[in-house]
């Protein structure tokens, strides 16, 4: 079963939550959907596996992943289910928090691959601030008052902000060795995109043999870790492209740790379809 919640000109934010039910068959979607656990005992169930849920327990399930509940004891959670793409938050530095990174892009797809063994679990304290945060945003979502959806999606951002500094200081994420390690080389990647880089230089960073570094990554992020460097670049070619509209193309490409300008300008064609001189004439009115 395949469930949509947002029609195109929707609000794409919204925060429900199921009480003592006694199942939420299985489904997939298109949208993101984390899940906070605030009481009782239940099972998610995929298609692979069954494990039990308690309170506390705190996990992001990405689109095209199917899954479902069962109720054991007076089970409670909070499903807020959101777009990331229509609601484009502006992270800033966020980013740059490893915990971020690890449990929103990386965690999901390690979980996805090798099952629920382990798994992220507040504290009471910490479950007690974050329900406040999800109840309140679910007030809300829900409301007809002036500038409501404003304040929900700064609560939103609170909460993505408080969820990534636990997860930095937490047990399970300092155990995981492999999640860290590649948590560490991601973030490494985006916060210095323009120097010279090897995959032999990130793979002692990350204290990983080269090989190994390259099937984690490729496992995990779905592309091998000169490959994830070189779209970051492009990415910012794009941006630099609109924003000075007199800078030579070399110079971009210089800017944005491309050493040889004519292999930056095949690969901006092959990864965006056109020449960086097109794209700049193409979006620049």
């Amino acid at each position: 079963m395949r469930l949509s919640r947002f029609q195109p000109d929707s609000f794409p934010l919204k925060v429900l939550h199921f009480n003592h039910q006694s199942t939420i068959d299985v489904h997939e979607h298109a949208f993101h959907e984390l899940v906070l656990v605030v009481a009782g005992e239940g099972r998610h169930v995929t298609p692979a596996e069954e494990y039990t849920l308690s309170a506390g327990d705190i996990f992001l399930i990405k689109p095209g992943n199917p899954h479902g509940y069962e109720v054991e004891h007076d089970f409670s959670l909070f499903n807020i289910l959101y777009e990331p793409e229509r609601l484009n938050l502006p992270l800033f530095d966020l980013a740059d928090e490893p915990g971020y990174r690890a449990f929103f892009e990386l965690e999901p797809e390690l979980r996805r691959q090798f099952g629920f063994r382990k798994h992220f679990r507040l504290g009471k304290s910490q479950l007690d601030e974050l329900t406040l945060l999800v109840e309140r945003m679910k007030f809300e979502t829900e409301s007809e008052e002036a500038g409501h959806r404003f304040r929900a999606v700064a609560l939103f951002m609170r909460l993505f902000e408080r969820i990534a500094r636990v997860f930095s200081s937490s047990t399970l994420f300092r155990e995981n060795d492999e999640l860290f390690r590649l948590s560490e080389v991601v973030s490494y990647l985006e916060q210095h995109l323009t120097e010279t880089m090897t995959v032999a230089g990130l793979a002692e960073r990350a204290a990983m043999s080269p090989a190994t570094l390259n099937r984690a990554f490729r496992r995990t992020v779905g592309k091998s870790p000169m490959n994830y460097l070189n779209d970051l670049r492009i990415s910012e070619a794009e941006l630099l492209l609109l924003r000075k509209p007199s800078l030579p193309i070399a110079e971009v490409a210089a800017e944005c740790g491309f050493d040889d300008s004519n292999y930056f300008s095949r690969l901006f064609k092959k990864r965006t379809g056109c020449t960086p001189r097109s794209f700049r004439q193409r979006n620049s009115n």
